[in-house]
């Protein structure tokens, strides 16, 4: 099913609003968007109560803007706790299909990513995250999939087709050459070309099947790529105007402890947004 229930985490900066912006351009027109702000905890009284009013009147200050036959399906909620595990907390109670972040931060270093509350969203949400880097000026349409075989890309690669109907989508799965002995090469080459043909069925169904289940004719380009898998991805992102991938998986672009470190980076340093998915 495509998502169809918005919920968009914004602290009230620029950076939020460009995730806003883009939750609206995406948002389906029988969809709901509920747009949350978490005022932290071990504010003194005063301050806590004064930032709960001024975020309240901000925020309905800015969804005033939208236009009326929209609004009815538009709700903000400004909430005290600890910034991820309350908008985790708040997808699961509203029942949330999609949970749209802004970037982290400006600087674009994994190091300096890793631990941010953008991060553990991504690492602990259920629900697929769409991390809104650009202000967007038209809906996607350069989808660049990284593709591991993971259920985890399966299912963000479902929900980028239920939100981009008209986009051009290049999947792609890039794999380390491997370090092997000589007398080990044809075997080796051959186990490598009967997994890629795996693969590429894999992904072939999955495309077809995402297809049909946003119900579009979106053109799908697949790609299997014999190099650093970072250097692939990273070099194409130019080309896309959104990046999409599983996590929290056993493939190549994840871990099961972490959002996994090549991951990371692409998170990271992608100019483009990124959206990914858990299985």
């Amino acid at each position: 099913m495509p998502p169809n229930h918005f919920l968009v985490a914004t602290d009230l900066t620029d950076r939020a609003e460009r995730a806003l912006a883009r939750a609206l351009d995406l948002l389906p027109a029988a969809g709901r968007l509920t747009v949350l702000h978490v005022v932290p905890t071990g504010l003194p009284p005063e301050l806590a109560s004064e930032h709960q009013r001024s975020a309240t009147a901000f925020l309905a200050s800015r969804l005033g803007l939208v236009p009326q036959q929209r609004a009815a399906a538009i709700q903000s909620i400004v909430v005290t706790g600890g910034a991820f595990n309350t908008i985790i907390a708040e997808a699961i109670a509203r029942a949330a299909d999609l949970v749209v972040i802004g970037n982290p931060t400006t600087d674009h270093y994994a190091d300096l990513f890793t631990g941010s509350t953008a991060e553990r969203v991504i690492r602990f949400s259920d629900r697929p995250v769409l991390m809104v880097k650009q202000a967007p000026r038209e809906h996607y349409q350069r989808i660049l999939v990284a593709f591991d075989g993971s259920d985890g890309a399966v299912r963000a690669l479902h929900v980028a087709f239920a939100l981009a109907h008209d986009a051009e989508f290049r999947i792609v799965h890039a794999w380390w050459p491997p370090h092997i002995s000589l007398g080990e090469i044809e075997a080796a080459r051959q186990e490598i070309q009967d997994e890629n043909k795996r693969l590429k069925e894999l992904i072939a169904s999955a495309a077809r099947q995402a297809v049909t289940a946003s119900g579009t004719s979106a053109k799908v380009t697949i790609d299997l790529v014999e190099n650093n898998p970072y250097l692939v991805i990273a070099n194409q992102c130019s080309w896309a105007d959104l990046l999409v991938m599983g996590t929290h998986s056993k493939g190549r672009l994840a871990s099961t402890v972490s959002v996994g470190k090549l991951a990371g980076h692409l998170l990271a340093e992608s100019p483009c947004d990124v959206l990914t998915s858990r299985p």
